[in-house]
C-alpha cells in the first residue's frame, strides 16, 4: 500500500512538473487546462487534443505537418503535442500523464510486448497492460480506421485479450550496421556474410587506419543494437524464443556456453572496433559523425536513416545485418521491432478529439507523409515509401524479419541492474563498465537471475 501511495505522489508530482514547464510541447503548452470543461475547452475556446511524444526530429517534424493539417480541416480543434528525452524521461511521463488523465493519445517505444505468460510466474506486469486493466486505455476494436491497418501487424503488436488497444505505425530494423559505401569501394571491401568475414573486415579497416565502427555509447541503449543480431542467431542455436523459455524453466542460464559467446563478441566488437571515446558520444551527434567519413559503419537502428541523409546529402551508404555466425544463411535476416505505437487515453480530457485525429492519421496519405520521415516499414498495406533505402537495403533482409530480444523476453520482477529492463547491457563490460571478461558478467547476471525468483 505504501508502495501505491508513493507511486501515486510520484505521478502526481511529474505531472506537476510537465505542466509548470510546457513539457517541451512544440506548442508551448499553452493549451487550456485539462479540466477546462468538454475536451478541456473554456467557453468560446478550441477543445484541445493532448498528444505526448519523445524527441526524434525527423518524426517530430512530420507529426507537425500533420497536426497543423488537421487543425486546418476541423478548427474547432487545437493540438498540445508534448515531446520528453526519450527512454526513462518518456516513460516517466507516460506514467504520470497517464495516470492522471491527461493526455489523450500517447505513444509507446514499441508494440505490445513482454505480458506475463504461464511459464513466467512471478513476471512483472508491463505497463501498457496494467493501464488497460486499469480501465485507462481506449477499446479501438469498433473504430473504422483500424481497417486501413495491415491485419497482421495489428494482431501482433496491438491486440490483447482479443481486443485492439493500439495501433504500431511502423517496423523497424534493429540488428544492422550503417556502412558508407564510398569508402567500401575505394578499399575494396565487400559485405561481410559470416562473423569471420566481419572481423576480417575490421581488421582490414584499422591497418588501412580507418576506424570501423560509431557507436553512441553515452546513451547506452545504442550498444545493444549490433547485440541483437548475436543474441537471435546464437541463442537456443538460433530459436532465442526457445531458450528464453528456458531461462525460466532452468533450462538454459545467463552464464551458459550461448549467453557467454553473445557477451564475448559483443565485448570484441567493443574492445576493438568501436570510435575512441565512444562511452563519451550521444545520439544526437553520432549520424554526423558517421555521415562525416570518419568511420566506416555506425551500429544504428534504420529508423536513423533519415537522419543521416539529412546530415550528408550526398552520401552512399547502405544497411547490413551484423552476421553473427558462421553461418551465413542463418545471418541474413534483420531483428526489429514495432516502433511508435498509439495509445487512446479511455479517460483522457478529449476522448473524441483523439479518436477523430486517429481517423486523421490513419488516412494512407497522412500516414505515407510519417512514415516517409520516420523511415519505417510500412504497417499499412500499399504504402509507397519512394524510399531506396527501404526497398534496396532493407527488403532483401525482412524475408525471415525477427523481433529482437528485449521484445521477447520477460523479466522477473526486482531483478538485478544488470539484467533489468530486458537488455544484454554489454555496457558493464570493460571498457565502459568494471567487468573484465564476459563469463563474469554472465555468472553475475544468473545469480541474479536466481535472487529474484519467486518465493
Amino acid at each position: 500500500m505504501v508502495k501505491r501511495i508513493s507511486a501515486l505522489i510520484l505521478a502526481g508530482a511529474l505531472t506537476l512538473s510537465l505542466a509548470a514547464c510546457g513539457g517541451g510541447g512544440s506548442n508551448g503548452g499553452s493549451a487550456a487546462p485539462a479540466n477546462g470543461g468538454e475536451g478541456g475547452k473554456a467557453s468560446g475556446e478550441k477543445k484541445v487534443i493532448k498528444i505526448l511524444h519523445w524527441k526524434q526530429e525527423n518524426i517530430n517534424k512530420a507529426m507537425e505537418e500533420i497536426n497543423k493539417a488537421f487543425e486546418e480541416k476541423y478548427p474547432e480543434y487545437k493540438i498540445e503535442y508534448t515531446t520528453t528525452g526519450p527512454d526513462d524521461e518518456y516513460k516517466q511521463a507516460q506514467r504520470a500523464r497517464i495516470t492522471a488523465n491527461d493526455v489523450d493519445i500517447l505513444a509507446d517505444l514499441s508494440g505490445m510486448r513482454l505480458s506475463p505468460q504461464e511459464w513466467t510466474p512471478g513476471a512483472k506486469t508491463p505497463d501498457w497492460q496494467q493501464w488497460i486493466d486499469s480501465g485507462l486505455i481506449a477499446d479501438l476494436s469498433d473504430q473504422a480506421f483500424v481497417k486501413n491497418w495491415n491485419a497482421n501487424d495489428i494482431e501482433k503488436a496491438g491486440t490483447y485479450n482479443g481486443k485492439v488497444y493500439a495501433i504500431p505505425t511502423g517496423k523497424v530494423a534493429m540488428s544492422g550496421l550503417f556502412y558508407n559505401k564510398q569508402i567500401f569501394e575505394e578499399n575494396g571491401l565487400s559485405v561481410p556474410k559470416t562473423w569471420s568475414e566481419f572481423i576480417k573486415l575490421c581488421e582490414d579497416l584499422k591497418a588501412k587506419g580507418i576506424t570501423p565502427i560509431a557507436v553512441a555509447g553515452k546513451d547506452v541503449w545504442p550498444l545493444k543494437l549490433p547485440v541483437f543480431a548475436l543474441q537471435s542467431k546464437i541463442l537456443g542455436g538460433g530459436d532465442q524464443q526457445k531458450w528464453i523459455e528456458g531461462v525460466w524453466k532452468g533450462e538454459t542460464a545467463f552464464n551458459d556456453a550461448e549467453a557467454v559467446e553473445v557477451l564475448e563478441k559483443a565485448k570484441t566488437i567493443q574492445d576493438n572496433y568501436m570510435i575512441d571515446g565512444f562511452m563519451g558520444i550521444d545520439y544526437a551527434s553520432v549520424p554526423s559523425i558517421f555521415a562525416a567519413g570518419k568511420t566506416a559503419m555506425l551500429a544504428d537502428g534504420s529508423w536513423d536513416a533519415p537522419t543521416i541523409a539529412t546530415a550528408n546529402p550526398d552520401l552512399k551508404y547502405g544497411y547490413f545485418p551484423l552476421p553473427a555466425t558462421e553461418d551465413a544463411a542463418k545471418n541474413a535476416s534483420f531483428v526489429g521491432k514495432y516502433d511508435v505505437t498509439w495509445y487512446v487515453a479511455e479517460k483522457g480530457p478529449n476522448k473524441e478529439g483523439a479518436l477523430k485525429w486517429m481517423e486523421f492519421f490513419s488516412q494512407p496519405e497522412n500516414y505515407t507523409k510519417f512514415v516517409k520521415a520516420a523511415g519505417f516499414i510500412p504497417t499499412q498495406d500499399n504504402i509507397s515509401t519512394e524510399s531506396e533505402f527501404i526497398d534496396q537495403e532493407l527488403t532483401p533482409y525482412l524475408g525471415d524479419f525477427e523481433l529482437a530480444y528485449e521484445i521477447m523476453m520477460i523479466n522477473r520482477e526486482n531483478v538485478g541492474e544488470h539484467l533489468a529492463a530486458e537488455g544484454v547491457h554489454t555496457e558493464y563490460l570493460a571498457p565502459g563498465g568494471a567487468f573484465k571478461t564476459a563469463k563474469e558478467l554472465a555468472d553475475v547476471q544468473q545469480k541474479e537471475w536466481e535472487a529474484a525468483a519467486p518465493k
